[in-house]
C-alpha cells in the first residue's frame, strides 16, 4: 500500500500484515467473519435474478454477516458534476447518505474515499475517518453516524470504475490487510456479478420483445427449416412450438395458393428481396385463416443468404370485413345518416336518442333503447324509440335484469326470442307491436363494456332478416361506443375521483406534518411550515389538483387546515404558522374566516406562484378580512406564473424563495448574486426572505454569507408530526 498525490491509501495488490497490534484471536474473528461474507455473497451471485435484488442482499450480507456499520453501492453517473449516485444500502448508519453529497471529480466533493476509488480505480482504504486527509466536508456527519473508518472498492468493467462498494465500520483502523484482500475479491465478483445481470437483461428483453408481440415470428434456415417460432405463433396456428421446429412453412399450407404462387415467392427471396403478401394458411385443427406476411432474407458479411425471417399478421377478420362491404352499404348509409344528423355539442342523450332512431329503420326493427351499465351497478336507458309512438319513459332496469344484461353482454352479441311478462313495464310498452325476438349488441369504449344497444324484431330468431338485422346492430353499438364512449367515460371517471375524494375527507384519511423555518443567525426555530401526508402514500399535489377538478378543492382544503391548525396547538406558542391555501379559499372569505378566527396563534398563509391570481385589489381586500394576525407569504418565487408581479401586487409579510433558484449555489456567481438581488428587493419592499430546500451544508455556508436570515430544508429539519 502506498499513499496517493490526495494522501489517501491506495491497495496495489500485495498483501503484507501490518495487524500485529491485534490478537490472534482477534484477528482470526476478523478474517474469519470475512470469509464468512464472502461465501455468502458468492451464493447471492449465484441466486440473483436481478441488479437491483443482488446490490441490496450484498449490503445486507456486509452489516449482517461482517458486522460492519453501513454498506452502500454508488454508480458513478455520466453528469456535468459527476454525481455517485447511491444505489443500494444497508445498516444503522444509512441516513448518512442522505446528509451527504459525493463525486468522482477532481474537485473537493471527489477527493474522498469513494470519489478516489471509483476515478482511479484502485482501493481507497480510510483508517481514521476522524483526521483522514481530504476528509473534512463529510468528517462531522461520520461522526454523528459513529462511522470511523471505511472502505471503498471499485467495481470495474474492462479496468475502469463504474461504481464503488464502500464498508464503514465504527472503530478506527478496522480493515485489516487479510480482511481487505478478501474484501477485494468480493467487490470483483460483484462487479462480474453486476456485469452478467446486465448483459443477461439486454438479451431477456430482446427475446421478450419477440414474445410478447402479436405478430407471429418464424425464423427458417437456409433450407427454410423453422429454427425458431414466437408464442404469437403458436397461439394461431395451434402449433406449439416443440411441433414446429424443424420442420418446413408449408406445414400450414392451406392448398388453396398455387404452385406459381409460391415460386413467385422464392423467386423474390433467393433474389436477396423481402417478399409482402397475404397467406390462406390451415391452423392444427384444420381452420382456415389468412396471415398478412412480410418475409426477409439475411445476409451474412459476403452477401450469402443464411436464413430467412417472417413476420405474419393475422387478417382473416379484416380481409372478411372487406368481403361484407356490399352487405354493409345499407347500414354504413344509415350510420352515416345518424353522424349527419348530430349536432355539435350534442349530449350523450340526444346522440343515443338519434342512433335509436336510426336503428328502427332496418327492415323489421320495430323498437330500439341504448342502456348504459353503470359503476354503481344499476342499467338505465339514455335513449328509446317506438315506430309510430311517442319516446317511452327512461326508467332504470330492476337489478336483478341488470345484472343479467350486463354478464350476458360481456360475450359479445346475441338473439334471443322475446319472452312477453304481462307485469313487466317494458312488455307493457310493446304491446301491440307484434315483437317476437330480440337482437342485442353489446356498446364498448376502449375495449370496456360500457352498455348495451337493443332492437326489438317482428321476425322470429331464427329469420334471415333477423339475422342481418343482429349484423347491422353490431355496427350501430360500434357507433354509439365511438359517439358517446369518451362523454360517458369522463362522467365516470368524474364520479369515482369524486368518491374517492369524498371519502378521503369522510374518513380523514390524511395528517398533517410540520418543517420547520429556521432563524439562520441563531440556529433557532421560529415557525413552522404546515403540510398534508395521505394515508395512502398519495402525492398530496397530485390528489389536491384531483379533488378541484371534481369540486371538492375547498372541502378538501379546509378539511386538512383544520387538521393543521388541531395538531399545532401543541406546538410552542412562540413560533408562528405556515399554511398553504389556494387564492380560491382566501377570496371566497368563508370558510376560511371562521377556521383562522380559532386559532391565537400567528399565522402566516402561503400562495404559491404557479396559482394565477386575476383580481388583486379583491385578493388584498380577502386578505384584510382575516384579520391583523393573519399575514401572507408567496411561495415557489422564481419558478412561477406570475414571476415576481405577485410580490409588487400583494406585498407580502414573507417571500419563500424555491429550491430551484440555490441548488448549486456554492459554485455559481450568478445565483449568488441573484439572491443578492433579492435581499435588497425585500429590504426596499418590506417583506422578508424564507429561502427553501436547504439541503447541503455548502449551501448553508453561502447563504448564511448573503446575509439570508430565514432558511427550510431537509438539512433543517423534515417534515414531520408533531409526536414523531
Amino acid at each position: 500500500m502506498t499513499k496517493d498525490g490526495a494522501g489517501g491509501v491506495q491497495w496495489r495488490g500485495t498483501v503484507q500484515d501490518i495487524t500485529t497490534h491485534l490478537d490472534e484471536a482477534e484477528l482470526a474473528r476478523r478474517i474469519g467473519r470475512a470469509r464468512s461474507t464472502l461465501s455468502e455473497c458468492h451464493r447471492a451471485l449465484i441466486r440473483a435474478t436481478n441488479e437491483q435484488e443482488l446490490l441490496d442482499t450484498i449490503c445486507r450480507i456486509a452489516v449482517g454477516v461482517a458486522g460492519y456499520s453501513l454498506a452502500w453501492v454508488g454508480f458513478a453517473e455520466d453528469d456535468e458534476r459527476k454525481t455517485v449516485r447511491p444505489v443500494a444500502r444497508y445498516g444503522e448508519a444509512a441516513p448518512y447518505l442522505d446528509e451527504i453529497s459525493v463525486t468522482w471529480g477532481d474537485d473537493e466533493l471527489g477527493r474522498g474515499p469513494t470519489g478516489t476509488a471509483i476515478r482511479t480505480g484502485r482501493v481507497r482504504l480510510a483508517r481514521d475517518l476522524g483526521v483522514e486527509p481530504n476528509y473534512e466536508l463529510w468528517r462531522a456527519t461520520a461522526a454523528r453516524h459513529h462511522l470511523a473508518s471505511s472502505l471503498s472498492l471499485p467495481l470495474l468493467k474492462d479496468d475502469v470504475a463504474f461504481g464503488a462498494f464502500n464498508v464503514y465500520a465504527p472503530e478506527p483502523d478496522a480493515f485489516g490487510d487479510a480482511e481487505t484482500e478478501i474484501l477485494v475479491e468480493l467487490a470483483d465478483d460483484l462487479a462480474f456479478g453486476i456485469r452478467t445481470l446486465r448483459e443477461r437483461s439486454d438479451r431477456d428483453r430482446l427475446a421478450a420483445g419477440i414474445e410478447q408481440v402479436a405478430e407471429s415470428v418464424i425464423i427458417t434456415d437456409r433450407e427454410a427449416r423453422i429454427t425458431y417460432v414466437n408464442s404469437a405463433f403458436e397461439r394461431v396456428t395451434g402449433y406449439s412450438r416443440e411441433e414446429a421446429i424443424g420442420q418446413n412453412p408449408r406445414l400450414l399450407s392451406s392448398g388453396l395458393q398455387t404452385l406459381s404462387f409460391y415460386e413467385a415467392m422464392w423467386a423474390v427471396l433467393t433474389s436477396g428481396s423481402p417478399w409482402v403478401g397475404d397467406l390462406v394458411n390451415r391452423r392444427k385443427d384444420g381452420s382456415l385463416f389468412t396471415e398478412e406476411a412480410i418475409i426477409s432474407p439475411i445476409s451474412d458479411a459476403s452477401g450469402a443468404i443464411t436464413s430467412y425471417v417472417a413476420v405474419q399478421r393475422d387478417v382473416t377478420n379484416e380481409r372478411a370485413l372487406m368481403d361484407r362491404s356490399t352487405q354493409l352499404a345499407r347500414q354504413r348509409a344509415l350510420i352515416a345518416g345518424t353522424i349527419r344528423g348530430l349536432r355539435p355539442g350534442d349530449t350523450p342523450e340526444a346522440t343515443a336518442q338519434a342512433i335509436c332512431r336510426q336503428v328502427v329503420t332496418l327492415a323489421g326493427i320495430e323498437a330500439a333503447q341504448l342502456l348504459l351499465f353503470g359503476l354503481d351497478g344499476h342499467t338505465s336507458p339514455i335513449g328509446f324509440v317506438i315506430t309510430g309512438r311517442p319516446d317511452p319513459p327512461l326508467r332504470r332496469l330492476p337489478d336483478r335484469l341488470g345484472r343479467h344484461l350486463r354478464d350476458r353482454a360481456a360475450e359479445g352479441p346475441w338473439i334471443e326470442p322475446l319472452v312477453n311478462r304481462p307485469s313487466s313495464r317494458y312488455s307493457q310498452l310493446l304491446s301491440g307491436v307484434g315483437i317476437h325476438a330480440i337482437a342485442q349488441a353489446p356498446v364498448r369504449h376502449e375495449q370496456r363494456l360500457i352498455g348495451l344497444l337493443v332492437a326489438d324484431a317482428k321476425g322470429a330468431v331464427e329469420e334471415v332478416a333477423v339475422t342481418e338485422a343482429l349484423s347491422a346492430l353490431v355496427e350501430f353499438a360500434d357507433l354509439a361506443g365511438a359517439l358517446i364512449g369518451r362523454d360517458v367515460a369522463e362522467r365516470t371517471e368524474a364520479g369515482r375521483g369524486h368518491d374517492r375524494i369524498a371519502d378521503v375527507i369522510a374518513r380523514r384519511a390524511f395528517g398533517p406534518v410540520f418543517q420547520p423555518i429556521v432563524d439562520l443567525r441563531r440556529d433557532e426555530i421560529v415557525g413552522y411550515e404546515a403540510l398534508t401526508r395521505f394515508a395512502d402514500g398519495a402525492n398530496p399535489e397530485v390528489l389536491f389538483a384531483e379533488a378541484a377538478a371534481v369540486g371538492l378543492g375547498p372541502e378538501l382544503e379546509t378539511a386538512t387546515l383544520g387538521a393543521a391548525l388541531a395538531a399545532a396547538e401543541r406546538l410552542p406558542q412562540s413560533v408562528w404558522l405556515n399554511l398553504n391555501v389556494t387564492p380560491q379559499l382566501i377570496l371566497a372569505g368563508e370558510p376560511l374566516r371562521t377556521l383562522l378566527a380559532g386559532s391565537s396563534r400567528r399565522l402566516v398563509l402561503e400562495v404559491t406562484e404557479h396559482t394565477a391570481i386575476d383580481d388583486y385589489p379583491a385578493f388584498r381586500a380577502a386578505m384584510a378580512s382575516l384579520g391583523p394576525k393573519v399575514e401572507f407569504a408567496v411561495d415557489d418565487t422564481g419558478t412561477g406564473f406570475a414571476s415576481l408581479r405577485h410580490i409588487v401586487e400583494l406585498r407580502p409579510t414573507f417571500v419563500k424563495l424555491d429550491r430551484s433558484l440555490i441548488a448549486g449555489i456554492e459554485s455559481d456567481n450568478a445565483r449568488q448574486a441573484m439572491i443578492v438581488g433579492l435581499c435588497h428587493f425585500a429590504h426596499v419592499t418590506g417583506c422578508r426572505l424564507i429561502v427553501e430546500g436547504i439541503e447541503t451544508d455548502s449551501e448553508l455556508t453561502v447563504l448564511r454569507s448573503l446575509a439570508i436570515e430565514l432558511g427550510q430544508g431537509y438539512l433543517l429539519g423534515r417534515p414531520l408530526p408533531i409526536n414523531s
